[in-house]
């Protein structure tokens, strides 16, 4: 593949490679290009059936109300179109394709390789991993047909629940976040149905018991969704692209024990059997929780996996110039906005990283450029114009070129 300037891939060294789009790496995105850093944001692609969906989980969701800046509310897909021009407009470049494999391991703190599934190989300095998470389904043939856009199926009840005011919704689990989801919901429609496989819970007992007293909450026990039933939509006689559509009006159950089926009136199924983090690529090189989320060392700096087979990699506290953003390292927000502020401290994590980097290899004394994190967190404050902190890139240049001159307040 050329790149537009007549160098490969394999010959362009990037800064900084941001692998993974929606909330965090839009954020990463952004806050790099304005730091002069030129980042590659490999962005996935809108294939909606795939876990890494360019966008990510909030291309599937109708309506964002807790998203600060965005009023009344927004579409999910329209509050990342506003993301992505955004990053693009300060410099970003975007590539819609998925990354196949990441080499962590030949040269940690030197130069990365990136391979995509159309065979390009990309050569970076440092990483920020943002590839997030996906929910798990229902994994019924149905549930496609309803699943986000309005049509009844959501994963996420605080994005898309005040669609369901006083209205009647099931919630699908038996963990914290159905348990929550539900309660959470019952604040918002007239009736929930809390439908589970089992009559054991992986819930605490607290949020349990608190489910359990709420008076708008059924618990519908050894029972599955097999199936959902749909009506047209409400907007079908008015709207074109809805003429064809439907929205659902009733789930089929099946009981576990006996078989029966059986159906309930509902206007939405939210669907809380937990999330799964697409963290495969860094399988046995980065370290994971149980379920696969990626740690860090709480500045966003990925840790080495102990099952790492690199033994220099091993013998790292945090493998340098890596960094961790988003859903795929939080398990327990998994909201917007905290995913956006994560890509926005491993963007500045990773500006320090190559900053420090760079003011060695030009022997720049590192007391004469501010490379702490809130010098560089001032740099972001306004745009880089005429009276502005320029980036610390620009002032580790400037330090290298002009070695007498104090450009720590560089203007």
């Amino acid at each position: 593949m050329e790149h537009p300037n007549g160098m490969s891939e394999n010959e362009k060294i990037y800064n900084v490679i941001i692998i993974g789009s929606g909330p965090a790496g839009y954020t990463a995105a952004l806050y790099t290009a304005r730091a002069n850093l030129a980042p590659l944001l490999l962005a996935g692609s809108l294939d909606p059936k795939t876990s890494r969906i360019k966008g990510g989980q909030l291309m599937l969701t109708s309506d964002i109300e807790n998203f600060p800046g965005t009023g009344e509310g927004i579409s999910g897909p329209e509050l990342m179109g506003r993301m992505e021009k955004q990053a693009l407009h300060f410099g970003a470049e975007m590539v819609e394709e998925f990354v196949t494999e990441v080499d962590l391991v030949s040269a940690p703190g030197k130069i990365y390789t990136i391979h995509t599934e159309s065979g390009t190989v990309y050569r970076t300095r440092s990483i920020i991993i943002a590839t997030g998470a996906a929910a798990r389904t229902l994994g019924i043939a149905a549930e496609e047909k309803f699943f986000g856009q309005g049509g009844g199926v959501s994963t996420c009840a605080t994005c898309d629940g005040h669609a369901y005011k006083g209205k009647t919704v099931a919630v699908v689990g038996g963990g914290d976040s159905a348990m929550e989801e539900a309660s959470y919901l019952a604040r918002l429609v007239e009736k929930v149905y809390l439908v589970h496989r089992r009559d054991e819970f992986r819930a605490s007992k607290i949020m349990l018991h608190r489910a359990k007293e709420n008076p708008r909450i059924e618990f519908m026990l050894h029972k599955v969704i097999v199936d959902i039933k749909g009506k047209p939509h409400p907007a079908a006689a008015n709207v074109p692209f809805y003429k064809d559509k439907e929205v659902v009006a009733n789930a089929v159950l099946k009981d576990t024990q006996s078989g029966e089926q059986s159906e309930i009136a509902v206007d939405g199924i939210f669907v809380a059997i937990g999330h799964t983090p697409n963290s495969d690529l860094f399988r046995n090189v980065l370290r994971m929780d149980e379920t696969g989320y990626l740690e860090h060392d709480g500045r966003m700096r990925a840790i080495p996996s102990a099952m790492c087979a690199s033994a220099q990699m091993r013998g790292m506290e945090y493998v340098p110039g890596v960094f961790v953003a988003g859903d795929v390292s939080d398990h327990m927000y998994r909201q917007a906005i905290t995913a956006a502020g994560m890509g926005c401290q491993a963007a500045i994590e990773a500006e320090r990283y190559l900053a420090e980097a760079l003011a060695q290899t030009a022997g720049v004394d590192a007391t004469v450029v501010d490379l702490s994190p809130e010098g560089i967190a001032e740099s972001h404050w306004t745009r880089h114009a005429d009276g502005a902190t320029s980036p610390v890139m620009d002032r580790v240049v400037e330090a290298s070129l002009h070695p007498n001159c104090d450009v720590a307040e560089s203007k």
